[in-house]
């Protein structure tokens, strides 16, 4: 019986890198249904993305990274949020947003010469919103070189749903697979 891979599942821009890291920001929820452009203050220490702050190998098992030297100025990243699709009753649910931005993420080792990690951003409907957390009449002119890339949204019960349909979509290709080998 031969092994066949259905599919991979990998990050488009998986190159080496500095190690990825996590921050979560709440906005008002009018920011989100606006999609409204914010700015935000990356503290100098974060989450580590691969163990979510509970000590690996990538962090050294500290859990944080650092993205700048203790010297260097606060750093500031401009989003300018999804508009949400509208939910099934046709109003907008409230979401979640997790947004991947490269090269705002982890330092790598100096001796190493590669780009820092990914800054995986987070953000929830809240009030008021984070500290460090600015909304910004529109964009910047330019635009900023590092366009943000959409990892996930979260819309409520309807995102629940097409998990478990994913899953099951999931389950029949393979019992098909397998039945195909037979």
């Amino acid at each position: 019986m031969s092994r066949k891979a259905l599919a991979r599942v990998a990050l488009p821009s998986d190159r080496p890198r500095g190690p990825d890291v996590l921050l979560s920001v709440s906005v008002p929820e009018s920011f989100l249904v606006e999609g409204a452009t914010i700015e935000i203050e990356v503290p100098r220490n974060l989450s580590c993305a691969t163990c979510s702050g509970g000590g690996c190998d990538a962090c050294g098992r500290s859990g944080a990274l650092s993205v700048r030297g203790r010297g260097d100025p606060a750093e500031k990243v401009e989003v300018t949020l999804p508009r949400p699709l509208p939910a099934a009753s046709g109003s907008l649910a409230p979401r979640v947003v997790t947004l991947r931005i490269p090269e705002y993420g982890g330092r790598a080792p100096d001796e190493s010469n590669l780009p820092r990690g990914n800054l995986l951003l987070t953000v929830r409907s809240g009030e008021p919103p984070s500290s460090g957390v600015t909304r910004l009449p529109g964009p910047s002119v330019p635009p900023p070189a590092v366009e943000p890339e959409l990892l996930g949204v979260e819309d409520g019960a309807e995102s629940d749903a097409r998990v478990v349909l994913l899953f099951v979509v999931a389950a029949l290709c393979a019992l098909l697979a397998w039945w195909l080998r037979r």
